[in-house]
């Protein structure tokens, strides 16, 4: 039986692309491809699941930071670079179906579905620069492509492949219904990359920072973003939940640039200081700490080396209510 790598979202097209494949009697592994932007989708284990196929997940590795830098192809409206991350995350799972002894690799892509990576030379070029010519599949729009390899060999029957393209969901509704497929899976929450109100914190990292690595990069999923000047930033929880993520990456990371600010006697969210810590730059991140908690006049501040070794405690008071609030970056 013929193997298979399907570039795995959780969504409707990716599980289209599932169960084409299987009713063509190829063997199905979905692969799931963790991006450092990406909001968690809780089914993907359950659809797979319902699917009958294996799932695998593997994050990007710290390479796909200079995809952020340095597109070979340009961002779209926000700081997304879509066909150079196509690129990127076909390689992997070309990597994936070479490891498996595969024969190729399936993605849910419908041409001219998405104006950054889907217009038909869009979807050439991620064949081409992957090293997935004649392996790549989108069986959703293959009669508008070339045939593949497989399908040129007899080991897939193009005519029950498809046509579609553009956006509606209508007809992929009705042929999810007529391939056995019950739960419709919710359209994915989309990469955080093309949202306009989080490009601009990238945007920031990108220009102060060119020793950022994978925890700085991760590090903007959270909290609120403050640049006090262009070596410093502080990033304070809004919340117990973002405070208990912070705590996640200091602890994982333990990154040698970051101080971390732990109100002490009053409750406030958990801070990092990203940069050189300096006393004035850890009295101001202190003075964040205070005004965005609950210290009435005078509180104090623990100070947390790399590695969350208590260094200090500083006595800060919160900033008059009148005074301006600093610039989000």
């Amino acid at each position: 039986m013929p193997k298979a790598v399907v570039l795995f979202s959780g969504g409707l097209d990716s599980s289209l692309a599932v169960r084409i494949m299987q009713q063509q009697g190829w063997e199905v592994e979905a692969l799931h491809i963790q991006l450092m932007f990406d909001k968690p989708r809780t089914n993907l284990a359950q659809t797979a699941g319902q699917l009958g196929v294996p799932l695998v997940m593997l994050p990007v590795e710290e390479d796909y930071i200079e995809i952020i830098r340095r597109p070979r192809f340009g961002y779209g409206k926000g700081v997304n670079p879509c066909i150079d991350c196509r690129i990127y995350m076909c390689r992997l799972a070309r990597r994936r179906m070479e490891a498996i002894g595969a024969s190729l690799v399936v993605s849910g892509e419908l041409v001219g579905q998405r104006p950054s990576s889907q217009k038909r030379r869009d979807l050439e070029l991620i064949e081409i620069y992957s090293g997935l010519e004649g392996r790549l599949l989108r069986p959703l729009s293959a009669k508008l492509l070339k045939p593949t390899i497989p399908e040129q060999e007899g080991l897939l029957d193009r005519e029950k492949l498809y046509d579609f393209q553009g956006r509606g969901r209508g007809a992929l509704i009705e042929l999810a219904q007529q391939l056995g497929i019950r739960q419709i899976p919710t359209p994915s929450p989309g990469c955080r990359l093309t949202d306009l109100s989080f490009a601009p914190r990238v945007r920031d990292l990108l220009q102060h920072d060119s020793q950022a690595n994978r925890a700085d990069f991760e590090l903007l999923n959270f909290g609120r973003h403050v640049r006090l000047d262009p070596a410093h930033k502080v990033v304070l929880g809004r919340n117990a939940s973002e405070n208990q993520a912070i705590w996640a990456l200091v602890q994982r990371f333990r990154p040698a640039r970051w101080t971390v600010l732990d109100p002490v006697d009053f409750m406030g969210p958990v801070a990092v200081l990203v940069g050189p810590a300096t006393p004035e730059a850890l009295q101001q991140a202190a003075s964040l700490v205070a005004r965005y908690g609950d210290c009435m006049d005078q509180g104090k501040v623990r100070i947390l080396e790399p590695g969350a070794r208590e260094a200090d405690v500083l006595m800060v008071s919160r900033p008059p209510a009148d005074s301006p609030l600093p610039r989000p970056c």
